[in-house]
C-alpha cells in the first residue's frame, strides 16, 4: 500500500474516532433527551468516516465494499431514525406533534 493511502486512511480513522468521541461526550453531558438525540446523530457521520478509512486502505474489495455499504446506510438512515425518534418523543410529551406549530400560526 502506498504512503499517501496509509496517511489518508489514518486521517479519516482519527477524524471518525474523534467525531464518535464528541458524539459520546455530547450524550453524556446534555441534560435533555432531545439534546442527546441531536448528538447521537453525529455518530452516523463517524461511522461513514471510518468506513471511508477502510475503503481507502482496502480499496474496492469485499471488505471495502461492505464498509462503504455500511457507511452509506448509516449516513442515509441516521437522520431518518433521528427524525422518527424526535417525533415520537414529541408526541409522547405533547400528545400531538403539531400542537405548538398550530398555536404559533394562530398568534401571527
Amino acid at each position: 500500500m502506498t504512503t499517501w493511502r496509509s496517511a489518508a486512511a489514518v486521517v479519516l480513522l482519527i477524524a471518525g474516532g474523534g467525531l464518535g468521541l464528541v458524539s459520546t461526550l455530547g450524550l453524556v453531558v446534555m441534560r435533555d433527551w432531545q439534546d442527546r438525540v441531536h448528538y447521537a446523530g453525529l455518530s452516523s457521520f463517524s461511522v461513514f468516516l471510518i468506513a471511508l478509512s477502510i475503503l481507502v486502505r482496502e480499496s474496492f474489495s469485499l471488505i471495502g465494499d461492505k464498509a462503504l455499504a455500511t457507511g452509506v446506510v448509516m449516513l442515509l438512515g441516521g437522520p431518518v431514525m433521528l427524525h422518527v425518534t424526535l417525533r415520537s418523543g414529541r408526541i409522547r410529551t405533547l400528545g400531538d406533534w403539531r400542537r405548538n406549530v398550530d398555536e404559533e400560526r394562530e398568534r401571527r
